[in-house]
């Protein structure tokens, strides 16, 4: 696995094993030799809050990526997963372009000062 794959696996809810749903994920990095950090990844935008826009990643090139429509990688979603695990039940979908990996990376560094010019002018219109 590396930085980009996606994979298609199940995700638990909270801590219910059988609660959950198959989500497409990406991989955004490593945090020891067999844990991996991924990231959702959804097709659903258009009727988010201004708010949640916010932390999605509009991925560019999704179809070069394996998806089937336009998707956004929800950069607040993080979770950690055994790649072991991945490799054993996951379905490989296909990686970000290396464009896309560069963009998730600069959209990841930005997201405090977004979120913060959001705020402030929201404390404006709304004191």
């Amino acid at each position: 696995m590396a930085v980009g794959d996606i994979y298609q696996i199940f995700v638990r809810f909270d801590s219910d094993p059988l609660q959950g749903k198959e989500r497409y994920t990406v991989e955004i990095g490593k945090t020891n030799l067999t844990v991996v950090l991924l990231d959702s990844i959804t097709s659903q935008y258009k009727h988010k809050s201004d708010f949640i826009k916010l932390q999605y990643y509009p991925i560019r090139d999704w179809r070069h990526a394996g998806l089937k429509k336009a998707s956004f990688i929800d950069i607040r979603s993080t979770m950690s997963f055994d790649f072991r695990e991945i490799l054993k039940v996951g379905k490989y979908i296909g990686q970000l372009s290396s464009t896309d990996i560069e963009e998730l990376a600069k959209f990841i560094k930005t997201y405090k000062n977004r979120l913060e010019a959001y705020n402030k002018v929201n404390a404006k219109e709304n004191p």
